[in-house]
């Protein structure tokens, strides 16, 4: 993770360029993986695209869900 965001933020500084990252399963993503990350999805560095299958309101952090765009997809 920590190459991945070194990676956005030179891209974002030198071409003003966003990253798109896509985490399959972000619900199992611990805390600290999601409070690493949740700074540079707030400044726009990082878009976030994640899929889950479980209720992402009670699996990811607050601040983090309100900062995401949210697509309920049903079958």
């Amino acid at each position: 993770m920590r190459d991945i965001i070194e990676v956005a933020l030179e891209r974002r500084r030198l071409n003003n360029e966003r990253t798109i990252l896509f985490v399959d399963e972000v619900h199992r993503w611990n805390k600290a993986q999601q409070d690493a990350l949740l700074p540079h999805v707030e400044n726009g560095t990082v878009t976030l695209i994640g899929a889950t299958t479980e209720i992402p309101t009670l699996r990811l952090l607050r601040r983090l869900f309100h900062a995401l765009a949210y697509f309920n997809f049903e079958i």
